[in-house]
Parts: structure tokens; sequence; C-alpha cells
């Protein structure tokens, strides 16, 4: 008899559990719960995560621990959801060395909404060699136009302030591989002989996929006001992703914020 009612007991607790996530699904927009994964090469966060019956989506912050760029490839990344594993059609995200950044990753289709989700992270990459994209010194003032191995540079500004020289180009990367710029590396020497460091873009590395462009600056305190020579040295590289290991991050309703959104 005890046997019987212990039975009885589990198929109606597992009854009371289906009818109740039946309910959950009723509403119309799933909120989760915030989840993240840490690797020794930095932290993937899931942020801000719905699902909907033809759509889910969330905001993913990646922050790079190494002193080499980091790439998530969306299409290699995947939702679980009932109709299987769903991919992104985004661009390539790319994290410069130790910093951070944010992309929201948004996928439509069929029979999506649910009240669980894990994001596998298959398309993380790590960009371990770098390979120099050499340019020669460039005598100021500074050209128009140039080009740097991959790199296209078109002048955006030129000011001279007394010792001051403020330079700042818009720089598209047209190769295949990520594209890094660390400004700190272009130093300019005067007439004397002397080296001065860039003053504007201090500790940080800029990363592009092919045909992004970003403004980047260059500024320098000279102790001549002219013959001076912008030198470019290793300021430009790119760099094949090698593939990292495969990180899954696993996350369920907020049940009170998706009570308070419907």
């Amino acid at each position: 008899m005890k046997k019987h009612f212990l039975s009885f007991s589990f198929i109606t607790l597992a009854f009371i559990s289906a009818v109740y996530s039946q309910e959950k699904l009723k509403v119309g927009t799933i909120f989760f719960e915030d989840a993240s994964v840490e690797t020794p090469s930095g932290k993937i966060t899931l942020t801000n995560a719905i699902s909907e019956a033809d759509l889910i989506k969330a905001k993913i912050k990646v922050a790079n621990y190494t002193d080499k760029a980091l790439v998530i490839k969306p299409t290699e990344c995947s939702f679980s959801t009932p109709a299987g594993e769903v991919f992104s059609k985004d661009r390539w995200m790319v994290i410069p060395p130790h910093q951070q950044e944010a992309k929201v990753i948004d996928i439509q289709g069929d029979n999506l909404k649910t009240d669980k989700t894990t994001f596998k992270v298959n398309g993380f990459y790590i960009c371990k060699t770098e390979e120099i994209n050499v340019a020669p010194d460039m005598q100021l003032p500074p050209q128009e136009e140039l080009t740097i191995g991959n790199f296209k540079l078109e002048l955006d500004s030129y000011d001279k302030d007394g010792h001051e020289i403020m330079i700042k180009y818009k720089v598209r990367y047209m190769g295949d591989k990520i594209g890094l710029l660390n400004p700190q590396l272009a130093t300019l020497r005067s007439a004397t002989g002397a080296e001065f460091k860039n003053q504007k873009e201090k500790e940080r590395v800029f990363a592009f996929v092919k045909k992004e462009d970003r403004l980047v600056g260059f500024t320098y305190m000279s102790d001549s006001k002219k013959d001076n020579i912008l030198q470019w040295k290793n300021a430009f590289s790119e760099s094949a992703p090698e593939k990292l290991e495969t990180v899954s991050i696993e996350t369920k309703i907020d049940l009170p914020k998706t009570k308070d959104k419907n």
C-alpha cells in the first residue's frame, strides 16, 4: 500500500510540475536570470536575456584577461530551445587585450519560447600570434591618405598648438583576419632626434574585423616646431584567431521579473 502511495505521490508531483511549467510559458515574454562563466582567458556574462515564441536574445559581455585579442563568432554559438539549437548570424565580436566589450545577440525563428536555455560558446577564439604590417616613417604634415599593409588611413584632422601636435586618422581594416592597432607604439621623432610617446590613446589597443573603421588619435609634445617625423614602428598588426575550448552558460527563468514585466 505504501509503495502505491509513493508512486501516486510522484505522479501527482510530476503532473503539478508540468502544469506549472506550462503556466509559465503562457506569458508573452520569458525573462532569464543573468549568468556567467569564467575561464583563464576571460569572463563571459549572459545578461538581459529573453525568449518569446519567435525570438530569443541576450546581451553578451566579455572581459578579456589576456594580453591578446579575444574573438566571439556568434555564427558558431547557439541557444538551446524547444526547436533545437539555434544560431546567430551576427558579426564577429572582438575584445582587445585587457578590455571589455558587449554585444546583443538576436535570433528569430519559430517555437523558441522556453523557461531555460543553455548558451553554448563554441566560437571562442584567441589571437596568439601577430603579423606586423610594416610602414615607412611619415614626415609631417601627415599624408591625407595612406595604406599600411591591410589598413587604410584617411586623415580626419591635423592641428598644431605650440609644441603640441594633434593628428586624427579614420582607420579601416581590409584584411580577412583580426586587425590590431596599438597607438602607443607609434612615436614622434623631432629634429633634435628625441622621441615622444603618443599622449592620446594610452594603454589602449584597437581591434578590427574586416571593413570596420575607427577614429584614432595621435597627440605628441615635441621639442621642435618643424621637421617632425611620425614613426609607425609595430603599431599595426593582424592575427588569425585560434580556437579555445567550448564553454556553456546555463540560465533559467527569472520568475519575479517575468511576472512583473508581463
